[in-house]
Order: structure tokens, then sequence, then C-alpha cells
């Protein structure tokens, strides 16, 4: 029964700890950020092809405000200002979703009579990850300067206003790495 209850506690824990997002960031070493004062977006097109539940989740319009304007904020505390006309910086997002199952084996049980062993206990966990990517364009050399990326959990059944204080976190957590301190 003790082990039982252990077991439960640390899949509680694992579980809780899979809500967290897995942030990572990379940049061009020899970018002066300090220089860099407006950014554009990049125009992104939706795609027709594809017909999966998870392509139109992709595609979702309201989705696609939500990210930018937690990207516009961010940015604003930055210091930078849009300007369509003659960006310094382009600005493009990507998003992704694939699932995944996690199993975790407990090993034998003992079930505590006089036969010993009882089997083995074994957990299954389903869940979809999804993966955000924020990229920063060099407007001039239309190279890539940096990148920032989250990695988490996506959990489905939020309220709007829920999803998008979690966007906001994510994106702030994600600018957290901007600028580079070099």
């Amino acid at each position: 029964m003790r082990f039982r209850t252990l077991a439960a506690l640390a899949a509680c824990l694992f579980l809780a700890s899979c809500s967290s997002v897995d942030i990572k960031y990379d940049y061009d070493v020899d970018s002066d950020f300090s220089a860099y004062r407006t950014y554009a977006w990049i125009p992104q097109k939706i795609s027709e092809t594809g017909t999966s539940a998870s392509t139109a989740m992709q595609q979702n319009t309201l989705l696609d405000r939500r990210i930018r304007s937690a990207v516009d904020a961010n940015l604003a505390t930055k210091g930078l200002t849009p300007d369509e006309q003659n960006p310094d910086l382009l600005v493009v997002y990507h998003t992704g979703m694939q699932n995944k199952v996690d199993v975790t084996d407990w090993g034998y049980s003992y079930s505590g009579s006089y036969w010993g062993w009882a089997g083995r206990d074994i957990d299954v966990y389903s869940y979809t990850e999804g993966t955000l990517i924020i990229d920063l364009v060099n407007a001039a050399t239309k190279q890539l300067t940096w990148r920032g990326s989250a990695t988490g959990v996506v959990e489905p059944g939020r309220s709007p206003e829920e999803v998008q204080e979690r966007i906001n976190d994510v994106v702030s957590q994600i600018f957290a790495n901007y600028p580079p301190k070099k």
C-alpha cells in the first residue's frame, strides 16, 4: 500500500513537471543587437493543403493574433518599435504540435500476501507537445540573427483568457534571453 501511494505521488509530481516549458535560444554572435530599433512582421501564408486537426489548430487566426500581440508587447519592452517601411529586423514565428506517449514502468509490486510478487505496475500518459519558435531576421542581410523557442505540453480545454495568459507567459520567457548577453 505504501509503495502504491509513493508511486502515485511520484506520478503526480512528474505530470506537474511536464507542464513546464523548455526554453532555448540561439543567436548570431557577430550581430550588434544594440543597432536594432525597429521591426516588421514577415507575412505568413496559411496553407490549404493540410486537412488534419493538428494543421487546423496551427492555422488558427485567433492563435495568430494572440502570439503576435504577445511578441509585439515583448519587443516594445526591449525598445523595438514597429516599422513596416524600413525595419531593422523581420519577425516570424512557427508553431508545431506532436503527439507523445510517456510510459513509466514502476517494476514489480509486492502483493503483501504469502504468494509474493503481484505483477508489474506500468503507467501510460498520452499528451500533445507544442513548440513555438520566434525568429528575428536581420532585414538588411536577410540572415537569421536570433531564435527563441519554447516546448511544452499543450493543455486543451483552457478558456480564451487562459490561453492568452499562457501565451504571454511563454513569449515573455522566450524574450528573457533577448538581447543576448555577450
